[in-house]
């Protein structure tokens, strides 16, 4: 067995310390906690099963949240208030212990490409920091972009994280910062000639991605998002149809098994 498959193979319940816990954005905010065992073994596009109480169950399941960057033992969640677990979340403070469950799911494969290009959108930017680092640590001679994109400039994230690790291009739907219009309208812009697409954010906006991919003959991975109970297959709550599947022993995968990462084409043809 490779050291890469030992390694995604790898889980644990880790009770990790809250180093830092800042808001980024509107409703939106960056934890960062030491947990040593969990960043050893983490891939890009993996997430944590985030414990929001400790010794309470209300509420009672974890919260899955993709990993957003790993800093030596440290790792960054980016998430978004929503609703009673996440504003517990948001109220933690520093030096709090936390339980994780991870790294688990399916990462980002990177493989040789002359261009690796990346899209997020909205939340969906959150694995994408922790890709572009690890491409450019891995294949420093190879051409990385960026491009994000968003409903307004004030949803644009820590952007300057993106620029240390790449040139990054933007989009939003009022104009208020770079092309007015879509983050698929600025790929179709600015990638020409062979390039890998890397994509995570709402599903319209992968859809359009995946397709525009399609016909470019660009290899693309998707990061899907969806509710999740356990993060490990039992709970059967993120199943998703794959494309082109009649047989029922092959048509349905698990996001948190499965994924979160799929080649484009397993999900949409």
């Amino acid at each position: 067995m490779t050291e890469a498959v030992s390694k995604v193979e790898l889980h644990y319940l880790e009770t990790g310390t809250i180093i830092a816990n800042k808001r980024v954005g509107p409703d939106t905010w960056c934890m960062t906690v030491e947990a040593p065992k969990i960043t050893a073994a983490a891939q890009p596009g993996q997430f944590v099963m985030v414990a929001v109480t400790q010794g309470a169950t209300d509420p009672l399941l974890r919260r899955p949240l993709s990993i957003h960057e790993i800093n030596k033992s440290r790792l960054g969640l980016l998430y978004r208030v929503v609703g009673k677990g996440t504003t517990l979340m948001a109220a933690l403070p520093e030096n709090q212990p936390i339980s994780l469950l991870g790294p688990l799911g399916k990462g980002f494969q990177i493989k040789s490409s002359p261009h690796h290009c990346l899209v997020g959108g909205g939340l969906g930017v959150a694995p994408l920091l922790y890709l572009g680092q690890e491409i450019r640590q891995q294949r420093p001679d190879e051409q990385i972009s960026i491009l994000l994109g968003a409903r307004t400039r004030s949803e644009l994230l820590l952007l300057e994280q993106y620029e240390a690790v790449a040139p990054v291009s933007l989009a939003t739907d009022d104009g208020s910062a770079g092309q007015h219009g879509f983050v698929t309208e600025l790929l179709a812009r600015k990638v020409r000639g062979k390039a890998t697409i890397y994509t995570c954010g709402p599903t319209p906006m992968m859809q359009g991605v995946a397709a525009l991919a399609r016909q470019r003959n660009w290899p693309c991975q998707v990061s899907l998002e969806a509710v999740m109970a356990c993060g490990m297959g039992a709970c059967l709550g993120c199943t998703v149809e794959r494309a082109g599947f009649a047989d029922n022993d092959q048509k349905y995968v698990h996001v948190c098994k499965d994924g979160p990462v799929f080649e484009a084409g397993e999900i949409w043809l």
